[in-house]
């Protein structure tokens, strides 16, 4: 089922599952995804809350400020955060579904939509993000960018 409006969960990013070792829930995954888009929408201060040390981003895509194969850390994802925040005008985040957690493997997978305006249009592409998570905390993400939305 295709929705024209992205996914919201009903529950805060307020409450974030930290260093925990009990295994994987659906809600604790579930907000730590709510958690990244919030990241990625520039509450920069949760990456230290949500990101385990040592976390890797791995990007399929090579673009702007990327290069081939790059993989960010903490503190470069925050700056790149940052810097594509105040490149691209209007830029946001948000879910496109619910995520799928898999508890027994501590792993998640999110679609996700980007739009922001660019030479005066509104520009929307979507993604796929897939999670690693330890402890409680996400440890490796695979990101997948596209320019246009998935739809069914």
């Amino acid at each position: 089922m295709t929705t024209n409006r992205p996914w919201k969960a009903p529950m805060s990013v307020t409450t974030i599952p930290t260093t925990d070792s009990a295994p994987l829930t659906r809600e604790a995954g579930t907000r730590l995804v709510e958690g990244w888009t919030a990241l990625w929408n520039g509450e920069l201060a949760l990456a230290e809350q949500i990101l385990a040390p040592g976390f890797r981003l791995h990007f399929a895509d090579d673009f702007d400020g990327t290069g081939s194969a790059a993989t960010f850390g903490r503190d470069e994802l925050t700056a790149f955060i940052s810097a594509n925040s105040l490149a691209l005008t209007g830029l946001t985040f948000a879910a496109d579904a619910a995520p799928l957690v898999d508890t027994e493997r501590g792993e998640m997978a999110c679609r996700w939509l980007e739009s922001h305006t660019g030479g005066g249009d509104v520009v929307v592409k979507s993604g796929i993000d897939m999670f690693a998570v330890t402890d409680g905390r996400i440890s490796a993400v695979w990101s997948l960018t596209g320019n246009r939305r998935f739809d069914a």
